[in-house]
């Protein structure tokens, strides 16, 4: 008995289950809104006039391009839908109304408003329409660059769906896509981050890593937005079109200001007044939509000129840049080359639609990141492995400072000046105080050289090269002439870097002249890329080859050379002729003088 209850509850169970299975599946089947499940492609048939033209058949092959005016669309949907169905259709900066047998019954556009001017998904309820209705969609194009294809657009995204499916659909299709951005948001900010640790570093290279680092940034920022998917994500149609616009702008403002980095002086200026140009421009465009004048995307068309010219100039220089750079420069010059040309490329599609808009710059652009990050990695290793080197060269340095300081306090020099000094007290008290305090002014900075971890200023070295020769002067009167060109100041190198050079104008070319007597000029130039530091006497001179025999001399010129390359990346060259004098050049690079 208790078995047999058993399996008719268990029959029992079965069936409610099985029917309660069976009714919610009759009721989703005979519904209206089975669609919301899935998302069903939408073609429309019929035919097409555009811009008041005759009637054309509309079919899959038919190209429509929304610069030659309004678009007129008669006809069906491809399938019988239901009352009620969801159509959804994507509107790229077009509005669209919506008749059936004459009555308008939908109409949408973002384009009346110029700050609501954007891309974005938008529904239809259908109403309920017998198989004989007919439908008519009217579409309408404010903007002369940058939609060519919306007319089709708008067609190949025809839909039945929900919000939902659509939204995983688009998900699904784009998140390979998606995801990369967000790499290259989050590896640009590292470099960015990266960038302003070397900058406090006084690091090579990095304003040229910082600004590509924010291109990078903001060209994330443009390829995230410039998705058609982008209004299911976030609603916000005004901030997806102008972060979207002005993250374009802004990229390659920061691509033109990186070329500035990686040109030479004779290069640069050119190189500045072109993208300051653009810096204008953008300002200019981002007011005009500010005030309400015209939208940010009716100001592309304008933007693309000026941005293109600017690309043309810069391809120009680089090219010009590329023959006398070296191989790891060259690369970088060539894919910044490769990367504007594609630019100017895409802001001519813009115009043609030859290609889908902005796949070639976003595809280029993401390769040259990996290069990018790949040059960024060994600039690291790099910069790791000069700071261990540099551990070495602070101690070196600081002992070659304290023996550069030390070698300018020679016995002899101060014995000569004492003795001037000595006779002056009797002949011209006045003097002789000057010349202590001249002395004393010469020792204390000769002796803070050995402190100094910094560079000083022009003006500082030329008031202590001074000093000395006006003590040497004390000691050899009218027989030694100095004679000073300055033509600027306003630049940074070591301290007793010129001063040992004009102590061996004097003490190894004048001194040594039998028919005693000489001339010693200092000469300061200001040149396209360096300044120019120049010692040159008419003293006995040497035979090029010899001139650190002494080791005085030689230590003295090497520590020189060595903290200017150290210090500022400056080189010193000595030039000498026996019997005609010597000449000794300083060239400090504009870049790193300070």
């Amino acid at each position: 008995m208790k078995k047999s209850k058993i399996k008719i509850s268990l029959i029992l169970y079965t069936l409610i289950f099985l029917f309660a299975g069976f009714v919610v599946f009759m009721v989703s089947k005979r519904s209206n809104q089975p669609f919301l499940a899935m998302l069903i492609e939408l073609k429309f048939e019929g035919e097409y006039s555009q811009n008041g033209g005759g009637w054309q058949p509309l079919s899959e092959d038919t190209e429509l391009s929304a610069f030659d005016g309004d678009l007129l669309l008669r006809g069906r949907f491809d399938m019988e839908l239901p009352e009620g169905a969801c159509i959804y259709f994507y509107l790229n900066h077009i509005g669209m109304s919506v008749s059936v047998n004459g009555e308008n019954i939908y109409e949408m556009s973002n384009e009346i408003n110029s700050d609501m001017c954007g891309n974005d998904w938008q529904e239809w309820l259908l109403p309920a329409m017998a198989e004989v209705d007919l439908i008519e969609i009217k579409l309408h194009n404010p903007h002369s660059y940058g939609n060519k294809d919306a007319y089709n657009e708008l067609l190949d995204s025809l839909c039945m769906s929900g919000e939902t499916q659509l939204k995983k659909y688009y998900e699904k299709k784009e998140r390979p896509y998606r995801y990369f951005c967000i790499f290259i948001l989050v590896a640009s900010i590292a470099l960015i981050g990266t960038a302003i640790g070397y900058q406090l570093l006084h690091l090579p290279n990095s304003t040229l890593l910082l600004k590509l680092g924010l291109m990078s940034l903001l060209m994330a920022v443009y390829m995230y937005l410039d998705t058609k998917d982008i209004s299911l994500r976030n609603d916000k149609l005004v901030f997806n079109t102008y972060m979207r616009q002005i993250a374009m702008m802004l990229a390659t403002l920061m691509l033109g200001a990186g070329v500035i980095e990686m040109l030479q002086a004779k290069w640069k200026k050119l190189a500045q007044i072109a993208v300051y140009v653009l810096l204008v421009a953008n300002f200019v465009f981002m007011a005009i939509s500010l005030a309400g004048v015209m939208g940010i995307y009716d100001t592309g068309m304008y933007w693309a000129v000026i941005q293109g010219i600017v690309c043309l100039i810069l391809i120009f220089l680089c090219v010009k840049e590329v023959k006398n750079s070296e191989k790891n420069e060259q690369i970088m010059l060539i894919s910044v080359v490769v990367l504007m040309a594609v630019l100017i490329a895409e802001l001519i599609n813009a115009r043609l639609s030859v290609w889908k808009s902005g796949i070639c710059i976003k595809t280029l652009f993401g390769v040259l990141f990996v290069l990018l990050l790949i040059w960024a990695v060994k600039l690291v290793v790099v910069n790791y492995q000069a700071s261990i080197r540099a551990k070495e060269l602070e101690k070196e340095l600081k002992e070659n400072r304290i023996t550069l300081a030390m070698s300018q306090i020679q016995p002899h020099f101060i014995y000569n000046s004492l003795n001037s000094i000595y006779h002056l007290c009797e002949k011209d008290v006045e003097l002789a105080q000057k010349a202590i305090s001249d002395f004393s002014d010469y020792l204390q900075r000769s002796l803070n050289a050995a402190d100094r971890t910094t560079s000083i200023s022009f003006g500082e070295e030329l008031n202590h090269v001074k000093t000395y020769l006006k003590l040497e002067q004390l000691r050899f009167g009218k027989d030694l002439n100095v004679v000073y060109n300055i033509e600027t100041t306003a630049f940074m190198l070591p301290a007793l870097s010129v001063q040992p050079l004009v102590e061996n104008a004097v003490k190894h070319g004048i001194c040594r002249k039998e028919e005693g007597g000489g001339t010693v000029m200092l000469t300061v130039k200001e040149c396209t890329d360096c300044f120019e530091v120049i010692v040159s006497d008419d003293g006995v001179g040497f035979v090029p080859g010899t001139e650190t025999q002494g080791e005085g001399n030689h230590v003295g010129i090497r520590n020189v050379r060595q903290r200017l390359g150290i210090m500022c990346h400056a080189t010193l060259e000595i030039e000498s002729e026996p019997g005609k004098g010597t000449t000794s050049t300083i060239r400090i690079p504009k870049e790193d003088e300070a």
